[in-house]
């Protein structure tokens, strides 16, 4: 049977993707005027890897484009082309072309080999390539050479290709191919090139495999001086006599255990130290887990009313069952836990090229990026740091002659970060750019018809920025000037249950500070009871909570106030919001609520306690309701909704600014 290689697909295509990534990484950080033989072999690396995988899955355009593309590369780590910016530029260009019709094979759509041609011939051209066997000196060193493959492993595009990469390496006088089995396929080359010994087995070594090379270094008598030939027990892999060429393209039939052995030495190029699984398995895996700790909490529930005394065992049980369903959590999440360099990878180049166009000279420096975070909340925070970092390059950080002119070094620089911070992760953005000025953005607000007062703080002030529309740019590009780049970085923020903080100095910089939940599966709460029902406060929004004194509150126009540390805070009633049974006048507990430097103090009936809760989504459920995020099951069975800290602070001020304007600051 022929070798089935779909199932492999997928994983050529994840790799292929690792590999544009890698080569992306490596162009932008290289010293274009002094790089290093490691890098620039890991740059060739990385491109050979993907013709490789191309060619062995019959993809010819991409196998042909990055064939080309390792013999610049070739060039330029052997010293034989000096590595220039122009040359980086097109190198990152031709990476993307690599990503972006991986992306379209991966997606069964066509490609776009126009655009692929004319990159094709740009590498072409910068190179100003011309073929190895013009370079060869006439008292070049033959080399006889075999290699004997196995056709499991190589596709007929894969042969025809590993054929053309022999030739590149210089001139190729005479050819034999043929089928030593039926699953073998063996390979002898006379040829002339500029290379020794070594560096065209290491060449070769990029082909196939060390084993399966046998090389003769010849003298100009067509005497062999030199040998590096491979033990032969079978006597069947040295050079033979000339035979007629076999057809490459002739179908080999295969028993089903010959194919099971090639599909484990495909799958044996892949780290043996790491599997990959679809998301949605280890999804699934996460949703058991959780229904397991919500059933293990309900029957811990149903155990407290034995007799600890009577049931020993089953107390002990318990307690063991409790602990090792807590590190099965832990140990099922953290397979969602992924590095954000996923993330901070794709700055240096975003930087790099944003920079070129600004006519800007930035330098990007990255810390933690072995942080750790839930792959869901790395997929949602991409587009908002993006956003940050552009912000920053276009707005903060000024052009070299400006920076000159406040006194300042003339290549800007940018710190992006992240770290643990108890249950968050914590990304900041810093430039030392000129900094946000607050007459500016007060007088923007007021040309637009926003509210703003000279009483506002400066907190108050930068948030005009997250304002739908609000741009202070003084003309509109394709970078920035439509004021929503930064109004999406706040509601996909707020989306994922986090906040952002603003410090900004004049003159000096800004550091833009994203706090988040490592993962959005788990949820830390308050457990609340608001007329006999179970509600879920996020614990990361609640300040503190009070029992109020008659003296505290006040009544504006209908509106209550709470006097808290001299600020009046507006009251809302869960009981009003949800249409409950409303609570005796003077009763119940007063949570505050915190959101963006905006606060709100909840009336609930009683504090039950903080939980660690399984979340559930009720839109995928149910329906989304205003107010509510989500819901959870507790351990009597019960569903309890989880609340909304965002909308709960954001209807309280919008109803405290409607009936007696705006309190803030007392």
């Amino acid at each position: 049977m022929a070798l089935d290689l779909s199932r492999f697909a997928k994983a050529f295509f994840e790799e292929a993707h690792e590999h544009v990534a890698a080569l992306e990484a490596l162009l932008v950080a290289v010293d274009i005027d002094a790089p290093d033989d490691e890098t620039l072999n890991a740059i060739f690396r990385a491109v050979h890897s993907v013709k490789g995988g191309a060619a062995a899955f019959g993809h010819r355009d991409l196998a042909e484009f990055t064939h080309d593309f390792e013999s610049i590369l070739d060039r330029v780590r052997k010293r034989h082309l000096a590595l220039t910016k122009p040359m980086v530029d097109i190198f990152l260009k031709a990476g993307d072309a690599i990503g972006e019709h991986v992306d379209a094979l991966s997606q069964d759509r066509q490609a776009d080999l126009d655009g692929m041609s004319r990159l094709r011939q740009m590498l072409l051209d910068v190179g100003n390539v011309t073929t190895a066997a013009s370079h060869t000196a006439s008292s070049a060193p033959r080399f006889q050479i075999a290699l004997r493959l196995d056709r499991a492993q190589f596709s007929d595009d894969a042969i025809d290709t590993l054929t053309e990469d022999i030739r590149g390496l210089g001139r190729v006088s005479a050819q034999d191919v043929r089928a030593l089995d039926a699953h073998t396929v063996a390979f002898s080359f006379d040829l002339d090139a500029e290379l020794d010994a070594d560096e065209l087995r290491e060449s070769l070594e990029f082909l196939a495999s060390a084993d399966a090379i046998n090389i003769t270094v010849r003298g100009d008598d067509a005497t062999p001086t030199v040998a590096t030939i491979a033990d032969d027990p079978d006597g069947d892999f040295g050079f033979f006599a000339p035979s007629p060429a076999i057809d490459l393209l002739a179908d080999v039939s295969m028993s089903t255990a010959q194919a099971s052995d090639a599909d484990i030495q495909l799958s044996s190029l892949v780290d043996a130290t790491s599997i990959r699984v679809n998301v949605g398995k280890v999804d699934q895996l996460i949703n058991l887990v959780g229904e397991l700790v919500i059933a293990e909490a309900m029957v811990a529930q149903a155990a407290l009313t034995l007799d600890r005394g009577q049931h020993t065992l089953l107390t002990n049980g318990l307690a063991q069952l409790s602990r090792n369903t807590r590190n099965l959590q832990d140990a099922v999440l953290a397979i969602r836990m992924m590095p954000i360099s996923f993330v901070f990878s794709r700055l240096p180049r975003l930087t790099r090229d944003l920079a070129d166009r600004l006519g800007k000279e930035i330098d990007i420096e990255l810390q933690g990026e072995d942080t750790e975070l839930d792959k869901s909340v790395i997929e949602k925070i991409a587009d908002p740091l993006t956003h940050l970092v552009r912000n920053a390059l276009d707005h903060g950080i000024e052009t070299p002659a400006q920076r000159l002119a406040a006194g300042k070094p003339r290549c800007g620089h940018l710190l992006v970060s992240a770290a643990h911070l108890g249950g968050s992760i914590v990304i900041t953005v810093t430039d030392d750019g000129a900094g946000l000025n607050r007459e500016k953005l007060l007088a923007k607000a007021r040309e637009v018809g926003l509210e703003a007062s000279d009483h506002w703080t400066d907190a108050d002030v930068w948030r005009l920025i997250f304002t739908p529309g609000f741009s202070t740019a003084a003309a509109v590009t394709d970078i920035s000037g439509r004021g929503v780049g930064m109004d999406v970085v706040w509601r996909n923020v707020h989306a994922l249950g986090g906040k952002i903080d603003i410090d900004s100095k004049s003159g000096v910089g800004t550091t833009m500070t994203i706090r988040l939940p490592l993962t959005l599966a788990i949820l830390d709460g308050m457990s609340v009871t608001v007329s006999g029902e179970t509600y879920i406060l996020p614990l990361a929004h609640i300040a503190h909570s009070v029992q109020p004194l008659p003296g505290d509150i006040k009544t504006v126009n209908g509106a209550k106030l709470l006097l808290v540390r001299d600020e009046y805070v507006p009251i809302t009633s869960l009981a009003e919001l949800f249409n409950l049974p409303a609570a005796p006048e003077g009763a119940g507990i007063l949570v505050i609520l915190e959101m963006d430097n905006m606060r709100t103090a909840l009336q609930v009936d009683e504090l039950l306690g903080q939980m660690q809760v399984v979340l559930k989504s009720l839109e995928a459920n149910y329906r989304r309701v205003k107010g509510v995020s989500g819901a959870t099951i507790l351990a009597d069975g019960r569903v309890a909704l989880i609340l909304d800290a965002a909308y709960l602070v954001s209807v309280a001020h919008s109803n405290t600014i409607a009936n007696v304007g705006d309190t803030h600051g007392g």
